[in-house]
């Protein structure tokens, strides 16, 4: 370029006006009706910052409450019926001598 550009000097010399008060506030409003992010955007990109020892005592806490509060199903005892007589009247009884206890089958309580 020539160095006695004209525009060179003139624009050296120029000063921009000052914006009116009011147009921040209308750039602004503009702005934010134009892009407004969704709810569910805000929702998934939500951070929430929580100390690693305050999640481990929740964790252990929600562990706890499953484990005190989980249902159970009631043992059932196996009904099995071998012919043995598991409950006899006790009047005169006599302990064995050795005190080895033996199983004797209904059949033989009969006899």
């Amino acid at each position: 370029m020539m160095e006695n550009d004209p525009l060179k000097n003139v624009l050296r010399d120029w000063h921009a006006p000052e914006p009116p008060d009011a147009l921040a506030a209308r750039l602004r409003t503009a702005y934010r009706e134009q892009y407004r992010p969704s709810p569910w955007r805000v929702f998934w990109l939500t951070r929430v910052s929580v100390p690693a020892p305050a999640l481990a005592v929740f964790a252990i806490v929600i562990l706890a409450l499953f484990l005190q509060f989980r249902s159970t199903p009631a043992p059932v005892a196996p009904r099995v019926d071998r012919g043995y007589v598991t409950r006899m009247e006790a009047t005169g009884f006599q302990p064995l001598p050795n005190g080895a206890a033996r199983v004797v089958s209904v059949e033989g309580v009969r006899q």
